[in-house]
Formats: C-alpha cells, sequence, structure tokens
C-alpha cells in the first residue's frame, strides 16, 4: 500500500470522529473544509521532509551555502540519472590475470 493510501485513510477517520458517519446530518461544507485542511497540511509536510533531507544531504556532501547546496544536489541527480553503470573490477595484489 502506498504512503497517499495510509494518509487518505487516517484523514477519512479524523473527519469521521470530528463529524461523525457521512450520512449524519452535519454539514458537508464543513466535512469538506476540514478534508481539504487535512490533505493540504499532509503536502505540506512532505515538502518541508523533502526540502529536510535535501538539506542534510548537501551538508553532508560538504555544502556551505545555498548555492553550494545546489550546485551539489544537481551533480548528485545528474549522476543518479546517468545510471549507475558498471563498477571497476578491483583485482588483488596477487591476481596477475586479466578478466
Amino acid at each position: 500500500m502506498s504512503a497517499d493510501f495510509h494518509s487518505v485513510k487516517l484523514i477519512n477517520e479524523l473527519v469521521i470522529a470530528v463529524y461523525g458517519a457521512p450520512g449524519a446530518a452535519n454539514g458537508a461544507r464543513a466535512r469538506y473544509a476540514l478534508t481539504q485542511a487535512l490533505h493540504a497540511l499532509t503536502r505540506l509536510s512532505r515538502s518541508e521532509q523533502l526540502m529536510e533531507m535535501q538539506r542534510d544531504a548537501a551538508r553532508a556532501a560538504g555544502a556551505a551555502s545555498r548555492r553550494e547546496m545546489r550546485t551539489v544536489l544537481r551533480r548528485i541527480a545528474g549522476r543518479a540519472a546517468a545510471g549507475q553503470g558498471q563498477l571497476p573490477l578491483a583485482l588483488g595484489a596477487g591476481d596477475d590475470t586479466a578478466p
């Protein structure tokens, strides 16, 4: 199951806990407003989490400023987009044969 499914399920449970069952006489507009507000909070928290992860990755790579951080992240993304490729074969000291 995806994270979206879990978020939607949790949001629906919260709306039911606040306003009761969907068939109840409570206002549909208020239910909709609460649902959309919770979805917006979910999107905001995901974007904040992504920004924190990017900042932490840039710091780990040694970037000090925002400009350096963007440069490092672009370089990392470029390497990832180029593909992993094949790692060079590291032969031991006793191995004199070529592959």
